[in-house]
Order: C-alpha cells, then sequence, then structure tokens
C-alpha cells in the first residue's frame, strides 16, 4: 500500500512466498496418518505463497498447514514465506511461466504489483464469491478484494488511521472527544490558547502527512462517491474536481496555518514526534494502529491515552473511518486444486473454527467478527464499530497508482515548508501524476 503500508503494519499480516530466500523459510504439513495413508483415498497438495519471515511457531507455515491437514487429512498445505521484494520477484516469473502455486497474496485495490484488480483483470485468480465465509464478512471488507462485481481474495482483518490523544489533557481542559470538524478546530483552539501544542506530526518522514490526509478524505470525498477513484480511471473524476480533494487539502492546510499541528513538522522524524507525543509533549497524533504499540510506550510523563477517527465531516454529516482492509490470499484460476483450495479458505475463516480461533489469537490482525472479536483493543473499537456499520473508507492510496501519494506529500510538504505551492498546484500535481502513472 505504498509508504503507509512499508511502516510495517502491527495488526495487519502480508503473505507471500514461492521458493527459499535469505529469511524467508518453507515449510509443509505433517505426513498423513497411517491410517489415511492405507486407505487408498486421493492425496492433495496445496501450495501457497506468502510474503513475510518464519519465525518460531508461525502461524503460516506451521500452525496453518498442520490445522488443514487435521481438518483434511487427504489435503497436505506446503506454504513458503520470502521476504516482500522477493516475493513480488517471484510472483511475476510464476504468472509468466504458468507455473504459479494454487494460492497466492493480493493485496486491495490496485495497491502494489500485486493488486487484486490488476491480478484479476488479467485473468490470473479464482472468484470466491461462493465461500460462505464470505457472508460474515460485509461488504467494506469484500469490496477492496473485488474487481467487475466478484470477490478475488479473502479479507482477513483490517488496519486503522486515527487519532491518537492525551485523556489527561483533554479531562484537565474539560474537552471531549470531536463528532465534527468545527468541534475538532475548537479543541484544538482551546488546547493552544491554553498553551498546549495540539497536534505533533513528524513530516520529515513525508508519508505521515497520509495519516490525518485520510482520513479526512474518507468523510469528504468518498461519502459522496464511493466510486471516486475507479472514475479517475475513465476520466469521470479528476483530482482537481472542485470540492473533492482541494477541500481535504484546504481543511488539512488550517492545521498548520493555524500552528496546531507543530510550527517545525518538517524538522521532525515519525519516531521523533512518537516520542514527543508519549513525552506529553503535544495533546493529540495521526498515526495507525500499526503503531500503537509505540504510542502506548512509557514516555517522559505518565498518562491515559485515547484513539477516534479525525472528524472531518461537516456538522450534521456521519463520521467515516479510514480503515485498510489487509492482504488476503487469493486461489490461481489455473490452479488444478480450487475445490480444496475453497475448502481451506472456508475452514479459515468461518469465525469458530480451530483454524480460526488459532489465527485471531495469533494477533496478527484486528478481528472483526466470530471468535476473537470481543478480544479487540478497546483503542480500535470505535473503529470496528464503524466498519461494521459499512462507515468505513479504505486508505485512498490504494485506489491509486504508486507515485501518486509520493507527488502528494512532496508538493504538500513545499506548502509547509513555505514555499508558494497552492492547494491547487497540488492537485494539479496528483492529476497530472496520475495520467502519467495510469497511461503506463
Amino acid at each position: 500500500m505504498g509508504a503507509i503500508l512499508t511502516m510495517g503494519a502491527l495488526l495487519v499480516s502480508t503473505f507471500a512466498g514461492c521458493s527459499n530466500g535469505q529469511g524467508g523459510g518453507t515449510s509443509t504439513a505433517s505426513q498423513a496418518s497411517a491410517a489415511s495413508a492405507s486407505s487408498g483415498s486421493t492425496k492433495t497438495s496445496v501450495t501457497m505463497m506468502f510474503s513475510g519471515t518464519a519465525s518460531p511457531n508461525d502461524f503460516e507455515t506451521q500452525v496453518l498447514p498442520k490445522l488443514v491437514h487435521q481438518k483434511f487429512p487427504d489435503i497436505t498445505l506446503e506454504v513458503t514465506k520470502l521476504p516482500d521484494d522477493q516475493y513480488y520477484t517471484a510472483l511475476k516469473t510464476k504468472l509468466a511461466s504458468g507455473e504459479c502455486p494454487d494460492m497466492i497474496l493480493a493485496q486491495p485495490k490496485y495497491a502494489g504489483a500485486n493488486s487484486v484488480i490488476g491480478l484479476a483483470k488479467a485473468g490470473y485468480l479464482a472468484p470466491l464469491d461462493d465461500v460462505k465465509a464470505l457472508q460474515k464478512v460485509g461488504k467494506a471488507g469484500t469490496d477492496p478484494l473485488s474487481y467487475n462485481g466478484k470477490v478475488y481474495a479473502f479479507p482477513e482483518g483490517i488496519s486503522t488511521l486515527g487519532t491518537y490523544y492525551n485523556k489527561n489533557t483533554f479531562s484537565k481542559y474539560g474537552l471531549s472527544v470531536p463528532k465534527n470538524w468545527d468541534e475538532f478546530l475548537s479543541v484544538c483552539k482551546k488546547l493552544k490558547v491554553s498553551g498546549v501544542q495540539p497536534i505533533v506530526m513528524g513530516d520529515k518522514d513525508m508519508y505521515v502527512m497520509q495519516f490525518g490526509l485520510y482520513q479526512i478524505a474518507a468523510c469528504q470525498v468518498y461519502p459522496n462517491n464511493m466510486q471516486f477513484d475507479d472514475q479517475l480511471r475513465t476520466g469521470k473524476t479528476k483530482f482537481t474536481d472542485q470540492n473533492t480533494w482541494d477541500k481535504v487539502l484546504g481543511m488539512y492546510k488550517t492545521l498548520y496555518d493555524n500552528g496546531y499541528i507543530e510550527k517545525n513538522s518538517l524538522g521532525l522524524s515519525a519516531q521523533q514526534a512518537i516520542q514527543k507525543f508519549i513525552d506529553g509533549q503535544a495533546a493529540m497524533t495521526f498515526d495507525g494502529s500499526f503503531n500503537a504499540t509505540a504510542l502506548a510506550a512509557k514516555g517522559g510523563v505518565d498518562f491515559n491515552r485515547g484513539y477516534f477517527p479525525l472528524p472531518g465531516n461537516d456538522k450534521g454529516k456521519e463520521i467515516y473511518a479510514a480503515v485498510a482492509m489487509g492482504a488476503g490470499p487469493a486461489i490461481y484460476a489455473k490452479s488444478k486444486n480450487i475445490a480444496a483450495c475453497k475448502q481451506i479458505l472456508e475452514y479459515w475463516f468461518d469465525g469458530e473454527s480451530d483454524l480460526w480461533k488459532a489465527f485471531a489469537d495469533s494477533g496478527k490482525v484486528v478481528v472483526t467478527y466470530g471468535y476473537g472479536s470481543d478480544k479487540v483493543n478497546p483503542l480500535f473499537q470505535p473503529f470496528v464499530d464503524l466498519y461494521k456499520q459499512n462507515k468505513s473508507i479504505y486508505w485512498a492510496n490504494e485506489g491509486w497508482p504508486a507515485g501518486v501519494e509520493s507527488e502528494m506529500e512532496a508538493q504538500l510538504s513545499g506548502m509547509v515548508g513555505g514555499q508558494k505551492t497552492t492547494v491547487n498546484d497540488i492537485t494539479k500535481a496528483m492529476q497530472s501524476k496520475f495520467e502519467e502513472l495510469n497511461a503506463g
């Protein structure tokens, strides 16, 4: 998913693999029992490609194959993990040769070289609509992993972008969690007047600019047109359209103009901003669920943390959260084991099986249904609630060719740094970069 996911998402796992590489690993389910071996039944060997690094008692390479084999003695699941860069190279080679493993990783929408839309459009993936477990996931989970009305990858869990805040500071100044943009600005103003820095961001690492922007866009752009990013590709919509990204950028600019985001943000790294927050030097910061551990760490002062969706909505409008669906397993269209693969997915994601319980207990995802959903970190509950109500939007860069978000960050950085860059300059640059990359 570009720069955000490069952070190393804490709560959403990614999967890949097809040959051993440095840092990777391969595991095969235990051999069939003697009783199964003597039954004369047909044996099926299913292969999977996942990304990541195998660890002790690794879920994908050890737990998953073992539990699949226990449930289906005639199926042996072979799982390989590779670091992401090796995975992309291996995937390209395997697809080109027609020797792709039965199951592979697919990223949501247009994100990355293994995007579900790119793979499905090229005919590499088998539709999964007849897998009953999908009914438990909901539209918000399946839409980012769909193409032309069909689901092509299985959603596993979610990751969020939100606003971490110092509950003690809010309480001291009689502040409550804001419900719309005007209320949020009022909170910032009161903090500023009281001598408290409202927000700290580490804009030296420019990717963090996405953390606030995508939250505002979730409330301003997509509720009005859920197909905005798809229509960019046909020219029906543009980043330069009025009251879309110009409004998002203008709202975010307000936070800098008023000093609500620390003035020297371009001189702070992402890690330095986190440190300032946990040291109690700012009341809020925009960040993801993937950094929850770092943001909850003990700092210079002790205080209670809270986490809310940035209310980029106008007064009287609904709040939408920026919630990204993680990459998930998909089935290679030319696999000879499609039925067996669907059996595995059905068992894995039914919300109650031993395999699903092991997956939920692994802590690799924010669980949104079935067993484990009651174990959601309280910080994330408001986001899970909005997700279940279909009031969440994928992270915007999932809908763009990789590189558009970098152009947006660079232009916004110039504006924040005092250059004469305007909001219109940024949207024009985004549109130009989009057209360049989309044509390629």
